[in-house]
């Protein structure tokens, strides 16, 4: 404990924050995937061209949702928050990637983290600017 004495209670509070963000987007990411899958596996309607960009959709839900509960946590720092939730879920993402196999980065790829960027950082805007507060002792 003694390596985090100097830590501000503001970024105490931005840490957890940002780790109970983080951890809701990885949660919300599993839960919104396995319904699609179970969707999938009932109904083969969905042309599997259509996949990638489900799977873009439900990461961009997902890191909205982990911006928006930082945001509320922290109460302060809405872009800032959002952002680091959303390259840390992306860093996340890539790194299981790499480690499932040998993978290419495609324009596929670049979309993704591109929309992951810009929804989590509109989740914590959003999250910054709602009026009730999210209180976590």
């Amino acid at each position: 404990m003694r390596y985090f004495s100097n830590v501000t209670p503001e970024n105490r509070s931005f840490i957890k924050a940002l780790i109970l963000g983080v951890v809701s987007s990885v949660v919300m990411i599993s839960v919104l995937m396995c319904i699609v899958a179970t969707v999938l596996l009932l109904s083969s309607q969905l042309p599997y061209e259509y996949l990638e960009y489900l799977m873009i959709f439900v990461d961009a839900v997902s890191v909205f949702f982990g911006g928006y509960i930082a945001a509320r946590v922290n109460r302060s720092q809405g872009l800032i928050i959002g952002l680091a939730c959303g390259a840390i879920v992306l860093l996340s993402i890539i790194i299981s990637g790499f480690i499932s196999g040998p993978q290419t980065i495609t324009l596929i790829t670049l979309l993704k983290a591109l929309a992951i960027i810009i929804f989590s950082a509109l989740g914590g805007i959003k999250g910054v600017n709602t009026k009730e507060k999210i209180h976590i002792k």
